[in-house]
């Protein structure tokens, strides 16, 4: 292993460290693989690595017969790079939980952005380029599809969201699904979540990630066909979509409040009517579908790290019945809070 990240020679990258994915572990001082799970489907490795005072991370990666999973972190002391110097058919779905990536692909025209909660899907036949991470934590998901395996899942399907998807697939033609980054919804988030902090064990735990894996395909190709089908995309004036964006900053930190739309229209000035549609219209999801999101997360965390009983975190994210609170527990992660 070299002993020191490369520096980027782009000028237009400025002073940052650029990181071959190919060649992965000679960057770090350290580096520590384990083996989670081997089986004749599925296989699942966790990485550590560290370069001394300067990048630290972790990797995980599951490999499914159709589909790899990974998921990323890594905190460095300054903004760097990724890039990938190889030309490849790739298909894959990006999910980022934190932090800000510029993508320059060797193959498309236009620069792709992401952001803290935003997805997108592509195929590309030469997907080759540099991905340039602006925060100095980066923290995301990625799910590469198998083209094989995708092939038959779309090869029946004349119309629909997959319609244009498939078409692409069998041309071998390049296919993104938004030009800018789509804001997750809020399935999404619980799909990416129950993924990440999966209680079950052994098999039980790859056979639960494949479902929810293709649950997170299926709502993109649904998203992406709402977005190519809606032609009269409306109007917002940026003061708005600051208040909306101000708006939704607001509920990621004060969720555990007795929230309302008149409270919360009056504090941003904006009328319920446009809250509600602009929220929808940005975040792909509702005011208190999101509120919902954030306690139901909350509770999932108190619950693995042991800060409280079952019956203590109803209480606290605002039940007032353990039962209710049960089954929406259930609704969105797929198991009870007891199991944990």
């Amino acid at each position: 292993m070299a002993p020191c990240l490369l520096r980027s020679t782009d000028k237009n990258l400025g002073k940052m460290d650029k990181i071959d994915v190919a060649n992965w572990n000679q960057y770090f001082d350290t580096t520590e693989e384990r083996l989670v799970h081997s089986s004749e489907r599925y296989t699942h490795v966790a990485i550590q690595f560290q370069q001394t005072a300067r990048v630290a991370g972790k990797l995980n990666a599951i490999n499914t017969p159709g589909m790899l999973f990974t998921e990323l972190y890594m905190e460095a002391d300054r903004p760097f790079s990724l890039y990938d110097p190889v030309p490849k058919e790739t298909a894959e779905s990006v999910f980022v939980l934190q932090g800000d990536v510029e993508s320059r692909f060797n193959s498309l025209p236009e620069t792709l952005y992401a952001g803290t909660h935003q997805h997108n899907i592509q195929y590309n036949t030469n997907f080759s380029g540099t991905h340039i991470i602006h925060s100095r934590q980066f923290h995301a998901c990625t799910i590469t599809y198998h083209t094989d395996f995708l092939n038959s899942l779309v090869e029946d399907e004349p119309n629909g969201a997959l319609d244009l998807f498939s078409k692409h697939l069998k041309k071998k033609t390049n296919f993104l699904g938004a030009a800018g980054g789509l804001c997750w919804q809020q399935r999404m988030a619980e799909l990416i979540l129950s993924i990440r902090q999966c209680p079950f064990m052994g098999i039980t735990r790859y056979i639960f990630t494949e479902s929810k894996l293709l649950e997170l395909f299926a709502l993109q190709m649904e998203q992406v066909h709402a977005i190519q089908c809606d032609a009269t995309e409306e109007y917002w004036s940026p003061a708005d979509k600051e208040k909306l964006y101000a708006v939704k900053e607001f509920i990621a930190a004060s969720y555990l409040e007795p929230l309302s739309l008149r409270g919360l229209s009056y504090r941003f000035g904006l009328n319920e009517y446009k809250l509600k549609k602009g929220y929808k219209f940005f975040f792909q999801t509702t005011v208190f579908g999101d509120i919902h999101r954030l306690r139901m997360q909350q509770a999932r965390h108190l619950l693995t790290q042991r800060i409280m009983n079952v019956t203590e975190v109803a209480y606290h994210i605002g039940y007032n019945n353990l039962s209710s609170f049960s089954h929406a527990f259930k609704k969105v992660f797929g198991y009870s809070p007891g199991s944990l």
